[in-house]
């Protein structure tokens, strides 16, 4: 996500997240849960979608996420790579 994009983040906005700790690069929906303004890029905290129904609050690297409606013209290449995967 593009520095702009990433400050312009409010409370309750959709995104996808994608987890350093997963391997196949799979991006998981959250939650803005709280954004602290910081000079040059905000600090933001995500709720992502429940892992073995829990639920886990996330503070993300900006250009591990991206919006919900991921513009055509800009492509993710994580989301690229773990579709790769899936057909292979």
């Amino acid at each position: 996500m593009i520095r702009q994009e990433w400050n312009s983040l409010q409370v309750g906005d959709h995104v996808f997240v994608h987890e350093d700790t997963d391997r196949n690069l799979a991006a998981v929906p959250g939650r803005v849960v709280v954004v602290d303004f910081a000079e040059g890029s905000n600090d933001v905290s995500i709720r992502i979608s429940p892992v073995r129904g829990k639920a886990t609050v996330v503070r993300p690297r900006r250009l591990a996420v991206h919006l919900e409606e991921l513009d055509p013209d800009r492509r993710c290449w994580r989301c690229d790579t773990h579709a790769r995967a899936a057909t292979d």
